[in-house]
């Protein structure tokens, strides 16, 4: 990805000893699928963000499987999203990794087809039916101008690309939002371009970072599992 143009404003690389709360919030806390997630799934560690699943015999919930999840305090209305990361392998456990971004609505008809509001998912971490280790970008949002499923989710792939060692080694995600279109990137190139649906996201999003919990229950014997973030950072278009 070429920078040029575009300023840095906000970058975490994680060198501290815990997460800085006064930029970061702890998200989604509760029942989320089979799990529940919480704060205590959340540190800082030898300069790496971690988020981890696992199943607790005696959590902060009761027994059961946690995990955890967290988005910036600031809100952001385009511009180039990057983070370096070494996602769970959910083949183990069924939690996948995933960095994203939310606005307020994109999932009721105010969304008008992306415009006023859409999650765009610039890497969730999955395993392909065939299982091989695969990153996928997608877009998700309703109300669109042709009446159809008005309050009707919509959801479309950017990009999919196997990665051999997703789940061994670091890569680095991001996500171009322009007026013009979205801009997916795994490793600095451009691995899918999408201008979909009834036009690209005029308000601000969420960024996050969240394991996410499966439908099925794992059980209590799969094993734990961490997303790990080197560093995100979060770059503008200059005027």
């Amino acid at each position: 990805m070429n920078l040029k143009g575009y300023r840095l404003i906000f970058e975490d690389d994680f060198n501290g000893t815990e997460l800085n709360t006064e930029v970061w919030r702890y998200r989604g806390t509760g029942k989320q699928r089979i799990a529940n997630c919480h704060p205590s799934q959340v540190r800082v560690e030898n300069g790496n963000l971690i988020i981890k699943c696992e199943y607790l015999s005696a959590g902060a919930e009761g027994e059961g499987w946690y995990t955890g999840q967290i988005s910036l305090k600031e809100w952001f209305c385009r511009g180039y999203f990057e983070a370096k990361m070494l996602c769970n392998d959910p083949g183990d456990n069924g939690f996948w990794s995933a960095f994203w971004l939310q606005a307020k609505h994109p999932y009721t008809a105010a969304s008008c087809g992306g415009i006023h509001g859409a999650e765009i998912d610039i890497v969730e971490a999955f395993r392909t039916p065939e299982g091989y280790p695969a990153a996928m970008s997608n877009i998700h949002c309703a109300g669109y101008h042709d009446g159809s499923e008005s309050n009707g989710i919509r959801s479309q792939c950017v990009a999919f690309k196997r990665l051999p060692d997703c789940y061994s080694a670091y890569h680095v995600f991001g996500l171009e939002w322009t007026e013009e279109a979205y801009r997916i990137f795994i490793d600095d190139v451009c691995v899918g371009v999408s201008t979909w649906a009834d036009g690209v996201n005029v308000e601000e999003d969420e960024l996050i970072f969240s394991l996410c919990a499966p439908e099925k229950d794992p059980g209590p014997d799969a094993p734990s599992g961490e997303l790990i973030a080197d560093w995100v950072r979060v770059y503008k278009k200059e005027d």
